[in-house]
């Protein structure tokens, strides 16, 4: 999984093995239905998800700073 500008990529587990499918999510409801349907599997990648969900909703805030900011701890920790 990866935070791609205002969205998140992440490979669709359900899918495993027969198919290599990456879904791009870009709100917290289309994450949070990611995670409830199982296509992110296992507690740890859960937990990065809804992270990757919240920094989703924080790229769509007015706020320029703080988006710039998320931007910078992205790019850092990638």
């Amino acid at each position: 999984m990866r935070l791609v500008g205002d969205a998140v990529e992440l490979l669709d587990q359900r899918l495993l093995p027969a198919e290599e499918r990456y879904l791009r999510l870009s709100s917290a409801e289309e994450i949070a239905r990611a995670i409830e349907g199982m296509a992110v599997r296992g507690a740890p990648a859960s937990g990065v998800t809804a992270a990757m969900a919240i920094a989703v909703e924080l790229a769509h805030g007015p706020d320029t700073a703080l988006r710039m900011a998320l931007q910078r701890a992205t790019a850092r920790l990638a």
